[in-house]
């Protein structure tokens, strides 16, 4: 075994040396130039490509490798080589500048955040495999996860665990997400554009030349603003003098493929007060995340990142007045976008440093947390927790660049099961409220079934398994827009969608955002005043296009559903139970069996407009990690996923205590006895390291696939 793996290692070397990928040969030459050193770099990175003899995946690896060895000595170089690379190897000019260009804050570029994870990673092992398999569409062969124990980072479950019962009264409780505030949106601007964002004065659609602006269109064209705490209809803007030619001019209220105008923003906050005034009083409210746009980097200043915010904090604040509001961390409102170092890299985590204490301060400076729990933000950078109902319940935010596939952070040192601390901190946290018999509930932006690591999002259901049902009352998520809740099944996912299997849930809250064509919305719960569990959910939603067409005037919010009355219009579940794991899991069931439930499903996703949906429902409820949705929809987070035409041949055995990780090759035709031979060794290392804070033991066997591939060994 250990043979094998000596020989695969020195393939690759004798590959990367073969194309003069190892560049020790003119790094350690002093008298070159920069702009000689940066030549030769380029052709090095030139030739890997035009290598016939590495397949894609081990292209990428050799390219991170003359990163890593690039950044031991001149790292800031790395940003212009690869830039020049990356342009003469006829990528898109403006990504290749924004994805390893020099940092700027004028547009959101993350050359530096590269050369610095570039010179920390082991490229020719797990890192560099991961890193490849998510940031190289060439690149389709994904490790598999590590089996984790984590037992003994806390005492053993009690045998009875059960939530505790409710009280039959209820208080509300109101959830928004997503608002990506459009600061740029501009009426009459291009919404049918070819960037990724449109109805902004740079916005243009590039295919096609657009005909001259309708000059019969006549409605939702009017300078309008909110003022004194309530609406006044603007004047009337003639959009036959409009000269430049526009596929579809913006409105003032929004498109479908645009983010929230400031006006959008005003009149949702307008309705949540009336009705929290008139009818609801809201206890208190959750952000899940979401208050910068979703322009492309380019267009992305840090000025704009930081007006985003503190906009949209502000008017929130201005209509909720004294309901305080839970936040969470937004992966895109970071400066650049989605970054989130380890706080022992002091070089680059002190220059995000302004970040987290511009939210301290904000959030201090709107009576949202206090003086302790601004400090916890301040200098934890990955989660908070604040305590709501007179102590009973604790509220837990958790920075889900933790888990992001684009922080380029979270791909060095993968193997590290709490690289950022951010596991430990939950961890007691949720010991302390056993022991003081809290009932909790966790918030985070990004839900760890959508662009998510797997090692991560495997640790976190670890831990929601571990303290639920008693501890973990309810989970909240953002950042996909749509209207929607997840299961978490046993062994990560794997186990079969059964009820004996299924441990907690998440519910996902829609987006004030029509991006992405959906309509604005927004929900709120009626929450039990002992068990905080959640009873119903009841979303509003506004029909943006009805604002196309209605002179002016504000759009009208109207209710979309109760969960109870859509889910269960027969009232089977008792009045006084909660809306618990079993009834959401008795929902996918549903789903899955009567195509008209899964129609109304896909039609409450969106808000009832005509955006295409998943054509498997079922899956995307029931899929709570990336490895259950891969298993169940078999797809990727990549945009272009291709079926691995290649199969892992080697399995990571992981001895944590000893910086060790091993490979077992796995041959087809002594794969059972093989998943034999694992299960009984992580028997005995389970039991053998009991004091060790966490072990991962070993991977699950790979399913069978075609084809044969070189998988290489990695270390911690």
């Amino acid at each position: 075994m250990l043979c094998s793996i000596v020989y695969q290692l020195s393939l690759f070397l004798h590959l990367v040396l073969a194309h003069e990928a190892y560049p020790i040969h003119y790094f350690s030459e002093t008298s070159l130039s920069d702009e000689e050193i940066v030549k030769r770099a380029v052709q090095d990175l030139h030739n890997i490509d035009a290598a016939t003899d590495l397949n894609e995946c081990l292209t990428c690896k050799a390219r991170l490798q003359l990163a890593k060895f690039l950044g031991l000595t001149r790292p800031d170089l790395i940003p212009q080589v690869f830039s020049i690379w990356c342009i003469e190897a006829e990528y898109d000019e403006i990504q290749c500048h924004m994805n390893y260009g020099y940092p700027s804050e004028d547009y959101s570029t993350t050359g530096n955040d590269f050369a610095k994870v570039a010179s920390l990673m082991n490229p020719s092992g797990l890192d560099g495999d991961y890193f490849c398999y998510y940031h190289d569409s060439s690149c389709h062969v994904l490790p598999e996860t590590p089996m984790i124990d984590m037992s003994n980072m806390w005492p053993p479950k009690p045998r009875n665990y059960q939530p505790p019962d409710g009280s039959g009264e209820v208080f509300h409780v109101l959830h928004i997400s997503d608002i990506n505030l459009q600061l740029d949106y501009t009426v009459f601007s291009e919404a049918n554009c070819t960037q990724s964002l449109c109805c902004s004065p740079q916005c243009r659609n590039q295919k096609a030349t657009a005909p001259h602006v309708n000059e019969n269109a006549n409605s939702g064209y009017y300078d309008s603003s909110y003022s004194k705490n309530h609406f006044e209809k603007g004047k009337y803007l003639d959009i036959s003098k409009v000269r430049k030619p526009t596929w579809s001019p913006a409105r003032q209220f929004g498109e479908y493929t645009c983010d929230t105008p400031v006006l959008l923003l005003n009149n949702t906050m307008q309705c949540i007060r009336d009705l929290h005034q008139n009818h609801l009083s809201f206890q208190f409210a959750l952000f899940t995340g979401g208050t910068v746009d979703h322009s492309d980097r380019c267009f992305m200043s840090k000025e704009k990142n930081i007006k985003s915010q503190e906009t949209s904090y502000r008017i929130m604040k201005h209509y909720l007045d004294t309901v305080d509001v839970i936040p969470t961390f937004g992966t895109r409102d970071i400066f650049p976008m989605n970054q989130l170092p380890q706080k022992n890299l002091s070089e680059n985590s002190n220059t995000y440093q302004w970040q987290f204490d511009l939210i301290a301060d904000l959030w201090s400076e709107l009576g949202w947390v206090d003086h302790d729990t601004a400090k916890q933000i301040r200098y934890t950078q990955t989660g908070f927790s604040l305590l709501a109902m007179e102590g009973k319940l604790k509220i837990i935010s958790l920075n889900s660049n933790v888990w992001n596939v684009k922080n380029l952070y979270a791909f060095w040192n993968v193997l590290n099961v709490d690289s950022y601390g951010v596991w430990k901190f939950l961890i007691n946290e949720l010991l302390d409220s056993e022991r003081n018999h809290q009932r909790v509930w966790i918030i985070a932006h990004l839900p760890p079934s959508y662009q998510s690591i797997p090692l991560p999002t495997k640790i976190f259901t670890n831990i929601i398994e571990r303290f639920s049902p008693r501890v973990i009352a309810a989970i909240f998520f953002g950042y996909i827009q749509v209207d929607t809740f997840v299961i978490q099944y046993g062994s990560d996912g794997t186990d079969k969608k059964e009820l004996e299997n299924a441990i907690n849930h998440a519910l996902i809250g829609p987006s004030v955002s029509p991006f992405s064509g959906v309509n604005p919305s927004w929900r709120y719960y009626a929450v039990d005043s002992k068990s905080f569990s959640i009873v119903n959910s009841f979303t509003y939603y506004t029909p943006l296009d009805k604002s196309f067409r209605n002179d002016g005037a504000e759009p009208n919010w109207e209710f979309a559903y109760s969960a109870r009355d859509t889910y269960d219009p027969e009232m089977a579940w008792p009045s006084e139970c909660g809306l618990t794991t079993e009834w959401w899991h008795n929902v996918s069931r549903k789903i899955a069996e009567v195509p008209e439930l899964e129609l109304m499903y896909q039609r409450l996703e969106t808000r009832w407009t005509d955006r295409p949906v998943d054509t498997d429902s079922v899956c995307k409820v029931t899929s709570f990690t990336v490895d259950a949705r891969k298993q169940c929809m078999l797809t990727e987070d990549q945009d272009n996923y291709i079926e691995p035409t290649v199969q892992n041949d080697y399995i990571p055995y992981i001895h944590v205590d000893r910086d060790v990780v091993e490979y077992v090759e796995k041959e087809e035709e002594e794969e059972k006895e093989q998943q034999q031979q694992q299960q009984q060794l992580a028997n005995e290392w389970e039991q053998h390291y009991i004091e060790n804070n966490a072990t991962i033991i070993t991977a699950k066997p790979i399913p069978k696939r075609k084809g044969k591939s070189l998988h290489l060994s990695a270390h911690l």
